[in-house]
């Protein structure tokens, strides 16, 4: 059974492309070999309601895997982008995976290049 991956979006940093950034973190997730379960939509005011919501989530499912489509989807929270990573981590034992780093490791991959 593959492991699951829940996504984690900031709705004001989507800019009206979220679907397009779900397909990008669905594939990455397949291409990773895991199973992408849902994704998380923190709304504009950024309350920090879908980040407890995905926390809890996690724990339930006993998954360990989160994916983003930057890591600035955890910036601009009342709490630094650092300590919400921190948090995943601690409580519920979280990989955070972003869909940038891995568009820029396929690209050097293709390139050689750094």
């Amino acid at each position: 059974m593959e492991a699951l991956i829940y996504g984690y979006v900031r709705d004001d940093l989507a800019d009206g492309h979220s679907e397009e950034l779900e397909v990008a973190m669905s594939t990455l997730a397949r291409a990773e070999g895991l199973c992408f379960a849902a994704t998380f939509h923190e709304s504009t005011s950024g309350d920090g309601t879908a980040f407890a919501e995905l926390t809890a989530e996690l724990r339930r499912a006993d998954a360990h895997h989160v994916v983003v489509p930057s890591l600035d989807h955890f910036a601009g929270q009342t709490i630094p982008r650092d300590i919400l990573i921190a948090k995943l981590a601690q409580d519920a034992a979280a990989r955070v995976w972003t869909v940038d780093n891995a568009e820029l490791s396929h690209e050097v991959a293709a390139t050689g290049t750094d």
